[in-house]
């Protein structure tokens, strides 16, 4: 199935002339009141259906929470343009596995319904998309409805333009330019062919005018120096470890915004130009319709997220508690701005109101793209029970895996902290979830995944769940032993390495390992059991 990349009718895409005349200045108490564009941005979106991870924050947002906040955003206001910078239909997980470029193929046309439903106005090429996945990436490219946006040719995708400008229902003309890192210029080269595209998109009538950029924060800030004109960034192509914004930033009267990876978050930027393409953006969420009490009920849901992670003995909770009590605190900050500017008029200049939607599981989801995943689902499983991939053989003199059972029958007081343990219910999170033949999942939530004497996805055997050898490492040699002086071919200490294979910054972006190792070092299991 091609991409399918369509504009809501809200967004009204035309690309003609549009007159430059200023816009009028409305005496109203919201933005939506007044002419206004609002950008609602994901960012290295990967072609991820559900995000995943370690953490509760981790397992936020996934494209049936998206698309019923969308549709209940566009319900309210007329003038949204869904947009994405980054890589959108490759991810970089797994990809030497067995039939994992089978299942990415399933996965990125699935991609392509959930696109045309969302609505997306217009999104960055992404080279590297290309790059990894090559003809079908350029044929999903080049079958997009809407715009598809890059500074110079792409060969395979002839519907790629530099530049488009969208009006917006409500009146405001959005110019829209594509940057990539992988477009072969040097940084002066492309800033000169960015500037360029902004001046024409100017000349258009470009009320706002917007970089969906794939480099990243430090190309992105190097592009607002030296492109001025240039109103907004949406930066894709972060890193893995950057932490989701609370309000947006500025480089000069440039701003710039992100969204975390894999769709875990959504940002939505509303802009009222007020008839005025240069002076700096004023921060003016509290103008948003109902802005005291959405804000009110955000702060009620986190304050109630944050009294739970406080009770946790997690170590990824009790390190995530400074970014949730910052949050409350800045929650705080815009409840008393909202309730201060009821009933007044919106100030004057040009105003920006920000807005980060982390979409967490209690969030409700939109029944059509609910059946969408589904369908991934179940093409995920047939492709699944086609595989009868067997695990590479143990070569000779080398250890196998035994399973957690033949461990406990010797070291019988590591029971109770295997039992308690996280890792034990690994398994049951995918039974739960319906994915336990998905390659995006099973892999860190099984012992010894393709490797020698282990597990693949027709045979799992007695390996279900995250084991004692996933990080002792194998243990037939240490069993077979005659003697305890003879068992020393296990893994031990556990170094870093065996974590994070699969405790990467994505999945679980607090990551410490003596912190964690710490919490796992118990009486019974490296501590002396205690006593009966």
């Amino acid at each position: 199935m091609a991409l399918a990349l369509v504009v809501g009718a809200a967004c009204g895409r035309q690309e003609r002339q549009v007159p430059a005349t200023p816009l009028p200045v409305a005496a109203a108490q919201t933005l939506l009141a007044v002419p206004h564009a609002t950008l609602v941005a994901v960012t290295d979106w990967q072609a991820t259906l559900k995000p995943c991870g370690c953490t509760v924050d981790s397992q936020n947002g996934g494209v049936e929470r998206i698309a019923h906040w969308l549709k209940a955003l566009r319900s309210t206001d007329d003038s949204v343009l869904a947009v994405h910078a980054g890589s959108l239909l490759h991810d970089t997980e797994g990809l030497t596995l067995p039939g994992k470029a089978a299942q990415l193929a399933v996965r990125r046309d699935t991609f392509g319904q959930v696109l045309a439903q969302l609505g997306m106005a217009a999104v960055s090429l992404s080279r590297w998309d290309l790059q990894q996945g090559g003809d079908a990436v350029a044929l999903a490219y080049a079958s997009a409805s809407a715009a598809v946006l890059a500074l110079s040719a792409v060969p395979g995708v002839p519907n790629a333009k530099s530049a488009t400008v969208l009006r917006t229902s409500s009146g405001v003309a959005v110019g829209m330019v594509g940057v990539d890192g992988g477009d072969g210029l040097e940084d002066p080269a492309r800033h000169v062919a960015v500037a360029k595209a902004v001046a024409e998109l100017r000349a258009q009538g470009a009320d706002v005018t917007v970089a969906l950029c794939n480099q990243g924060l430090r190309a992105a800030r190097r592009l607002a120096r030296a492109v001025p004109d240039l109103d907004v960034a949406v930066v894709g192509g972060l890193d893995e470890k950057v932490e989701p914004l609370h309000e947006f930033e500025s480089e000069g009267e440039t701003l710039i915004v992100h969204a975390a990876r894999h769709g875990a978050l959504v940002v939505a930027l509303t802009l009222v130009p007020h008839g005025q393409r240069k002076g700096p953006w004023r921060q003016a969420g509290e103008f948003l319709a109902g802005a005291a009490q959405d804000l009110q009920a955000r702060r009620e849901a986190l304050a109630a997220h944050l009294d739970t992670a406080r009770a946790r003995a997690t170590v990824a909770t009790q390190r995530a508690l400074p970014y949730y009590e910052a949050q409350l605190a800045d929650l705080d900050r815009r409840i008393g701005l909202a309730q201060s500017a009821v009933g007044n008029s919106l100030p004057q200049g040009r105003l920006a109101a920000f807005r980060a939607v982390a979409l967490p599981w209690s969030a409700p989801t939109d029944h059509a793209m609910a059946a969408v995943v589904a369908q991934y689902d179940r093409a995920v499983l047939a492709l699944a029970d086609r595989d009868q991939t067997s695990p590479p053989p143990v070569p000779a003199g080398k250890a196998g895996y035994v399973g957690q059972a033949v461990c406990l029958g010797c070291h019988a007081p590591a029971r109770e902290f295997a039992a308690q343990d996280a890792h034990a219910v690994a398994w049951k999170t995918l039974q739960d979830a319906g994915k336990t033949r998905d390659l995006d999942c099973v892999p860190c939530h099984v012992t010894g995944f393709g490797q020698p004497g282990g597990t693949t996805l027709a045979h799992l055997g007695p390996l279900t769940s995250v084991q004692c050898e996933a990080c002792h490492g194998p243990g037939s040699l240490h069993v077979a032993a005659p003697g305890k002086a003879e068992k020393s071919q296990l893994a031990h200490p556990v170094t870093e390495a065996a974590c994070t294979v699969c405790h990467t910054p994505q999945h679980a972006p607090r990551f410490a390992f003596d912190a964690y190792r710490a919490k796992l070092i118990v009486p019974g299991h490296g501590k002396p059991a205690a006593a009966q």
